[in-house]
């Protein structure tokens, strides 16, 4: 349905949606980098304050070029399964209209987000012709209002056992979807409630409802499983979430629901995401497994992982000084993530002396944390004694940390790569016994683009009954300690644009890593250089910069674009820029960067990848104990896998060994290529476990360079195993090759297990084994491949040095010859002139070529796949 007003009453829960308060005294501003300087200016409830190529009454107008087009004079609230948008009408006539759609029209999608971002609006990519444009606003008046019981700004517990703090918030970002393996879906968030939208129409204040499609009835497609809970509890050792729900249990209507989240550290993860177990003994607790980094508490001090498992550390700022701050006449000594010493007392991370006595504001400590809208930092408590009209309490601390600038955590755009900006401390109030501070510091800045987007995927046609918002994710690609280097693959007319000896170097979503001499400016995403035949690149040019967020054209597409690289050689109004479209091959395995063509000084590059394809459904062959998977034609079998006994795994479990067999009936296997591992679930008959004396199994078997393995029991009667299983056997049948350098070295190979009543005990077995070098195919002994399939080919792996032993002393020996050189020039400003001029000497290695034709054009690039006209349907 959809008003002419700016609010409206949603039909599940009967909740008001009030946008006004988005409107703005002067405009909203958008602006377009992938297309010019297109810029986007709008309102919300109202119309802009200036007016639009002269006219008045005007609510969107589109800048370009110094022309100003009107794309809407008032707009409409739409409403449809979840999913709200403002439509702009009445816009001026498009030149490349249809006979449908002749104007220009513009679209606000709504979506809801607890959190105030900085930039809460993002253009959805459009082809330069284009006559529709949409903006996603994220804002909380797009979201279901949270019980005040359930408010908090916090999610985090300490850890006894390691004195660190488990600090969940930042896994509240977006939603999670889980399937229960029966039809129906789990949608969860974390230490929130479940962030409004298209077929996420929850109760409000659950965090972890199930969405069943069959339901015809709204209010029963959307039962809750479980209230927001922001209090994460460790049960012997094992980090947990409990959801109770008001919902009484369909089995047992004496009790409600209850959910129960168990999250593993794995600091290897890049996009971790809940999986659906099983259903307890009880048969109304329903257990969730979350294996994710922040579930670790094996960092160094003043470190922490984001959402995306980017690692902020802010370690060095131990090292420095206390810092002095004066306040309202009172001087203010601060250490950060470590003691103040003098004149604060033993332990002490902050404090002011009045007269002669010192007075603590807080211990100090390292553990980073992260609030409710997503910002760093400190809390120091348990200071002295402080009275308030309600009593006594204590002082605190808290230190906010801020991105001291805009660009890159590298240095940004253009930067020296060395983080750039600088350090500022000013105290921002010390009322209600608590001391805040403010930290700028480049430390504090994060990747500067998201490697993550939603879209929405209807799967009524194929009934699978899964429509809603689905994840592309590419942060799997991004490489901290490697560049990718590109193949060239261009059409025969197009090879004399790059000699031989150019390569091209990039990283996904970050800047480049500045390695091996690497020499594009500081904040690069995408470099080319040539190479001279020692390995040395020389000539380098910058081919832009990481400056828009990953784009979705559909589920199984993305494109990233660097752009304002270095001035372009033919044309110096024009800068270097890289596109790169990524599409879901689940042959490919991590895939390879491809050259596909150059046009104006925009290189193209494809990327077929497996790290974002929809999760595939494998079947388990109980006689042979094989794993199918009928897309690929691979099969792997159990029964002869390096890490069973004839199908068997056996684990300690009450001081004794339990055997678990993985072959058998009512088995479930689902591959994840976003974290290179197959899930198996199952139920295992253990007489312990409750009445049914039945065990949930989840075992994630996971391509790696090393077979190692891992277990977690829970066993208060809620028996759920998490077994884990690194092992270079099941790459292949994920199209993968064992990574040179694996994750799980950082990662805590041993968890530990919960209980509440009953013993638990964990094994960890441990056989390391030598992959084989990147880029050669690799045939584990278990994996086969049917036959009439094709076999994947070789992945990809960031590039490194690679270089024989003759090589290396060849470039010592040039080293020390030009060293010697040098030396007999140095005394001499004859010589050193002539130095000069010979390093200044310049070929260019690339040269650049306009394409002369639109036909010419068609020839040479693959479809863009910009959204067009016939796209509207699919975007609202």
């Amino acid at each position: 349905f959809s008003t002419q007003e700016c609010k409206l009453k949603e039909p599940v829960y009967g909740s008001t949606f009030d946008f006004t308060g988005l409107h703005s005294d002067l405009a909203h501003v958008v602006d377009s980098l992938g297309n010019g300087a297109d810029k986007f200016e709008f309102n919300v409830c109202g119309n802009l304050t200036k007016t639009c190529n002269g006219e008045n009454n005007v609510a969107a107008c589109l800048k370009r070029e110094g022309k100003e087009y009107i794309l809407g004079r008032q707009h409409e609230l739409h409403y449809n399964k979840g999913r709200m948008y403002l439509e702009y009408k009445n816009g001026a006539k498009c030149e490349n209209g249809t006979k449908e759609n002749p104007d220009y029209r513009f679209h606000v999608l709504l979506s809801c987000d607890y959190t105030i971002d900085a930039q809460p609006m993002h253009i959805t990519p459009y082809a330069n012709d284009a006559c529709s444009f949409y903006v996603t606003y994220e804002t909380p008046t797009a979201c279901l209002a949270i019980p005040d019981a359930q408010q908090s700004n916090s999610c985090s517990v300490s850890d006894t056992r390691s004195n660190g703090i488990f600090d969940l918030m930042p896994l509240s970002d977006s939603n999670y979807r889980t399937s229960n393996r029966q039809g129906a879906f789990f949608v969860i968030n974390v230490c929130k409630p479940v962030l409004y939208g298209e077929n996420s129409m929850c109760p409000p204040g659950s965090s972890i409802c199930l969405f069943d499609p069959k339901a015809k009835n709204l209010t029963e497609r959307f039962i809750n499983f479980g209230n927001v809970q922001s209090h994460p509890v460790v049960e012997d050792g094992q980090l947990l979430l409990r959801h109770t729900s008001p919902m009484p249990c369909a089995r047992n209507s004496s009790v409600n629901y209850t959910s129960v989240i168990y999250f593993s550290c794995d600091n290897s993860i890049r996009n971790a995401h809940p999986e659906f177990s099983g259903i307890g003994a009880d048969s109304c607790t329903y257990q969730f497994n979350f294996v994710t980094p922040q579930a670790c508490n094996n960092l160094k001090p003043c470190t922490a992982f984001t959402a995306s498992n980017e690692l902020l550390d802010l370690s060095s700022l131990r090292t420095k000084p206390a810092r002095t701050l004066l306040k309202d006449g009172r001087n203010y000594t601060v250490g950060v993530c470590a003691q103040a010493g003098n004149p604060c007392q033993d332990r002490g991370g902050a404090c002011y002396k009045q007269n002669s006595t010192t007075i603590s504001l807080g211990n100090s400590n390292s553990q980073l944390r992260f609030n409710q809208s997503g910002s760093l930092y400190l809390l120091y408590e348990d200071g002295a004694e402080c009275p308030t009209a309600t009593g006594t309490t204590r002082w605190s601390t808290k230190i906010e940390f801020v991105c001291a600038n805009n660009a890159t955590k590298d240095g940004g755009a253009g930067g020296d790569g060395g983080g750039g900006g600088s350090e500022t401390l000013k105290i921002i109030e010390d009322s209600n016994c608590q001391l805040l501070i403010q930290y700028q510091t480049p430390l504090a800045c994060r990747e500067p683009i998201r490697c993550k987007a939603t879209i929405y995927v209807d799967h009524t046609a194929d009934g699978l009954g899964s429509s809603g918002d689905e994840l592309i994710d590419l942060s799997p690609l991004i490489s901290a300690s490697d560049n990718y280097e590109a193949r060239v693959e261009l059409p025969a007319s197009m090879e004399h644009l790059v000699p031989k000896t150019t390569k091209f170097f990039l990283n996904v979503c970050r800047p480049l890593v500045p390695k091996y001499q690497l020499g594009c400016a500081g904040g690069s995403a995408a470099c080319m250089a040539k190479v001279t035949a020692n390995g040395a690149p020389e000539e380098e040019h910058s081919m832009g910069f990481p400056l828009v967020s990953l784009s979705r054209r559909n589920r199984t597409t993305a494109e990233l674009l660097y752009m304002k690289g270095d001035p372009c050689p033919t044309d110096n109004k024009t800068d270097l820029s890289t596109r790169i479209l990524f599409n879901c091959n689940m042959r490919a395995g991590r895939g390879q960067p491809v050259l596909r063509s150059i046009e104006d000084c925009a290189y193209e590059f494809e990327w077929e990848t497996n790290v974002f394809c929809p999760a595939h459904e494998c079947t388990i062959n109980a006689d042979t104990c094989d794993l199918v998977h009928d897309e690929l034609g691979q099969r792997f079998n159990f029964k002869s896998a390096p890490f069973t006994k004839d199908g068997k795994i056996e684990i300690d479990y009450n001081s004794t060994k339990m055997s678990v067999n993985i072959c058998g009936e009512h088995r479930k296997a689902m591959t994840d290529y976003s974290q290179a591992l197959v899930n198996i679930f199952f139920t295992h008959e253990s007489p312990n476990c409750g009445k049914e004396g039945t065990m949930n199994v989840q075992i994630r078997l996971i391509c790696s360079n090393q077979t190692e393995s891992s277990s977690s029991i829970s066993s208060d009667q809620q028996c759920n195993l998490l077994y884990v299983q690194r092992t270079p056997s099941i790459c292949q049948f994920l199209s993968l090759e064992p990574p040179a350098q694996d994750g799980s070295s950082s990662s805590s190979s041993t968890s530990t297990s919960s209980s509440s009543s009953t013993s638990t005990s964990t094994t960890t077995s441990t056989t390391t084994t030598t992959a084989s070098p990147a880029g050669k195919p690799t045939k584990a002994a278990s994996s086969t491949a049917l036959p009439a399939t094709a076999g994947p080919e070789p992945a990809a792996t960031p590039i490194g040095p690679t270089a024989s032993v003759g090589t290396i002393l060849a470039a010592i020996l040039s080293v020390t010859f030009c060293v010697t050189c040098l030396g007999m020039f140095a005394f001499s400003p004859t010589r050193r002139q002539r130095v000069r001029r010979f390093f200044r000497r310049s070929n260019s290695a690339v040269r650049y070529s306009r394409v002369q034709s639109n036909e010419e054009a068609n020839l040479l690039l693959e479809p863009n796949g910009e959204f067009t006209e016939s796209d509207d349907d699919m975007l609202l």
